[in-house]
């Protein structure tokens, strides 16, 4: 039972924003640390959202701990900090946390003895194994692989004799016939070989459209394993047919950012715009949880997926555009 003042009693997108000012004096009053979503939170692909770079620059004024947390595991987190000093945000590495971040140290964390995996997605995650001391075949340089027939066999031969420790799945641009195959093989060779995925978001909205995201490629390849190599069929995660999700909703992913920062996830805030990955992290990992309305879900989605943030705003620039004029005092 929240109160309108927190911003979660608002049904409609008008009185979201005729909340904001309380909403956004109450986030810098309660909030420590602001760890931010960045597709359709901070940006559409490309493109910054209005004021994003201001409210930021305010919460960095206000000696706010700024972090950048996105499941898009294609850009390591010198990648995605390039992405967003390029769109004007200033930041620091250790201020972005891709989750190909989080998958390697879990990785690492759960399976100590692990030196090579095969990794299905992009750069960034074949760079951030790396950091751990995993190495991996696969990612970008097998994109312009094609399958041939011809060679199945001398290709599962090979990879019986090299070592593969298991699969790591992230959204894939270059996602070929290739790529399952040789995921499958990994399986088929490789009995205990684990499945990993840095997430499994179903799409991203990109202006009017949606962009298919890591989920639906992660079933290809989990239908793929389960028709290829049936003796995992039964077999508790991550070594049966379905890969463990390492991105949010996880709790670990925030813990990991709090434990590498020093931060109180009890006075830490998610800022999102889906429900089911940014607000259910923040909720389980016992964050206080922003929902903005600029991606994927709205306002009618959280009685349909029973998930309901502390705070609502119509967008992350409010916290700039609707800033307190003075200096909120901390009676």
């Amino acid at each position: 039972a929240m109160g309108v003042g927190c911003g979660t009693g608002a049904s409609t997108e008008d009185e979201v924003a005729s909340n904001a000012k309380d909403v956004v004096a109450r986030l810098l009053d309660d909030c420590d640390a602001f760890l931010f979503d960045c597709d359709g939170t901070l940006y559409h692909a490309g493109t910054l959202l209005p004021h994003v770079a201001e409210s930021l620059k305010f919460l960095r004024d206000f000696g706010k701990k700024l972090f950048f947390v996105t499941n898009t595991s294609s850009r390591s987190r010198e990648q995605l900090c390039a992405k967003l000093q390029g769109m004007g945000v200033p930041c620091e590495v250790h201020e972005c946390v891709p989750s190909c971040v989080f998958t390697a140290d879990y990785v690492k964390r759960m399976h100590p003895t692990a030196e090579r995996v095969y990794v299905v997605g992009g750069q960034g995650v074949v760079d951030e194994l790396a950091k751990v001391g995993i190495s991996s075949s696969g990612g970008p340089e097998e994109d312009t692989k094609k399958f041939d027939e011809a060679d199945f066999t001398s290709l599962a031969e090979e990879l019986g004799r090299e070592r593969y420790d298991g699969v790591v799945v992230g959204w894939d641009t270059g996602l070929t016939y290739y790529k399952i195959t040789k995921s499958s093989l990994v399986f088929q060779r490789h009995p205990g070989a684990f499945f990993y995925a840095t997430n499994d978001d179903g799409a991203d909205r990109v202006g009017d459209w949606m962009l298919p995201g890591n989920g639906p490629l992660l079933k290809g390849l989990e239908a793929a394993c389960a028709a290829c190599a049936p003796a995992r069929v039964g077999k508790d995660k991550p070594f049966g047919t379905e890969a463990i999700v390492l991105g949010k909703p996880n709790p670990d992913y925030a813990r990991l950012i709090a434990e590498w920062n020093g931060i109180d996830l009890s006075r830490a805030v998610m800022v999102g715009d889906r429900l089911d990955t940014d607000i259910l992290m923040g909720k389980r990992a016992g964050m206080k949880s922003l929902f903005v309305l600029t991606g994927v879900d709205g306002l009618a989605q959280m009685s349909e997926k029973q998930i309901y943030p502390d705070f609502v705003l119509p967008r992350v620039g409010c916290l700039w555009s609707e800033r307190p004029q003075q200096q909120p005092s901390r009676l």
